[in-house]
């Protein structure tokens, strides 16, 4: 399918293809998350570097209570959140993405309120993985839905366990990701994930051609 093919008109050109290989069901799970990946990479890429600062300067807050207080308390969460907020307000950037950034570090400061398990030794990684699941969820997963009829006749039923199937490939990728971004300390040379020594499948490829 050329990339200037619509096939759901709230879908960025970007994700177009990866969702008709959803509604398809010719890829497995493995290649659809493969193809959802390189576009979400792409996609990641171009929103560029902010996100990264954003969130290791969160973690940098996040590590300064931790490191003075045994045991941070409502006051200290509440203080973390205002500043976060000031971040994120006195940032020079595109307003969307310092949203996504806001909503990630805030949700990985709830989970650590709330006692849930969180990875505190590796803050600013941990940021970035909710700050591209964001991304996946905003730009992708959550705009499935919002189509009258799916492509090649698959219901939205269909397409939510294909998208459960391929999830936790979608996180494994998503990880390696925000990795690979607070090593280099940029998006700029984010790679997918090495795959099985099987034939590797054409991302450019219309399953269904022939």
């Amino acid at each position: 399918m050329p990339d200037g093919d619509i096939v759901h008109s709230r879908l960025r050109r970007l994700f177009q293809k990866p969702y008709k290989w959803l509604c398809e069901g010719a890829a497995t799970s493995d290649d659809c998350a493969r193809v959802v990946l390189d576009k979400l990479k792409q996609d990641i890429k171009t929103k560029g570097d902010l996100p990264i600062s954003l969130a290791q300067e969160m973690a940098a807050s996040i590590s300064q209570v931790m490191g003075a207080i045994d045991e941070p308390g409502e006051g200290d969460f509440a203080r973390l959140s205002m500043e976060f907020d000031n971040l994120i307000q006195c940032a020079d950037g595109r307003p969307d993405l310092k949203e996504l950034t806001l909503r990630a570090g805030k949700s990985f400061l709830n989970d650590l309120r709330n006692g849930r398990e969180v990875d505190v030794t590796n803050t600013s990684e941990a940021i970035v993985e909710r700050y591209m699941n964001e991304v996946y969820e905003s730009e992708f997963k959550e705009r499935i839905p919002l189509t009258a009829e799916h492509h090649a006749g698959a219901t939205q039923e269909i397409l939510e366990k294909r998208i459960e199937a391929m999830q936790p490939s979608i996180d494994s990728g998503i990880y390696k990701f925000a990795q690979n971004a607070i090593k280099n300390q940029s998006v700029a040379k984010l790679s997918l994930p090495r795959r099985s020594s099987r034939k590797a499948i054409d991302l450019d490829e219309d399953l269904l051609a022939g």
